[in-house]
């Protein structure tokens, strides 16, 4: 997910397991088809890590060694090997768009349905371990994936009053289908990655709202003093705001944007 500025903007064994194993796409295949794997990543809530190809050559083979001794290490990944010529898996082909993607290609898929990575040709761990996000992320992802807005409210301990600003710009009839909440506790440890990414502490006082946008922008961050007003100036100033030409939010960013003089 890209972010923009604050407010405006192996083991040993692994690898031997990897050797023994070594990638043989039709025999991994005919074990299990593509959408079988998928659901059953998604039923044990996994990351599917999808390993798109069109011919077992020497790339394809260096990204499955990569990606099976990361998946290897992990209880919550699982890798589906998946041929793009193979007329079965067309199915998942056009679902992600996968042949119009440089060969080989990595997608990463968390159980919810969000794409949380995508890495052509070339495979390193550190994409596996960017790939896995955390479960708020993912909501986030998801939903901004949908073209949704999102609010995420981020509650001190012992809270989980949405602030009343955020309440009423999600009620309002222009956001109402269009706005998704994610709620989390800044303590939880589940979230600390994607909190640090967000620059949210965890003993916050009061709740703080990132407030994102498709495809994946922080417009900001707020405290709880944050009014409807203050979000929909923000939406409008990045461009998002609505279609309506005599909308006041986007007349007054409009307003404030400086006028260039030749």
């Amino acid at each position: 997910m890209a972010v923009i500025g604050r407010r405006g903007r192996a083991t040993t064994l692994t690898l031997a397991l990897a050797a023994v194993f070594f990638f043989q796409p039709s025999e991994v295949l005919a074990e299990s088809a593509g959408q079988s794997s998928l659901a059953t990543a998604t039923r044990q809530q996994k990351f599917a890590f999808i390993l798109f190809y069109r011919t077992n050559n020497a790339a394809t083979q260096a990204m499955y060694k990569v990606l099976h001794a990361e998946v290897e290490r992990r209880d919550n990944a699982a890798l589906v090997p998946l041929n793009i010529t193979d007329a079965q898996e067309r199915e998942i082909v056009e679902q992600y768009d996968a042949s119009r993607t440089p060969m080989p290609a990595v997608m990463a898929v968390a159980p919810n349905g969000a794409i949380t990575g995508v890495f052509a040709q070339k495979l390193l761990p550190a994409h596996v371990e960017s790939a896995i996000v955390t479960p708020a992320q993912t909501q986030c992802m998801r939903a901004l994936q949908d073209k949704k807005l999102v609010l995420l409210c981020v509650h001190p301990a012992g809270s989980r009053k949405v602030p009343v600003g955020v309440q009423q710009f999600r009620s309002d009839s222009l956001n109402v289908n269009r706005t998704h909440l994610v709620s989390i506790q800044a303590g939880d440890p589940a979230e600390v990655k994607f909190l640090q990414q967000l620059k949210v502490r965890s003993d916050i006082s009061t709740a703080v709202t990132a407030f994102m946008a498709p495809p994946g922008v922080l417009l900001g961050t707020y405290n709880d003093k944050v009014t409807p007003t203050i979000l929909m100036n923000r939406l409008a100033a990045a461009g998002q705001c609505c279609a309506d030409p005599n909308c006041k939010h986007r007349q007054a960013a409009s307003a404030a944007r400086p006028t260039t003089r030749r």
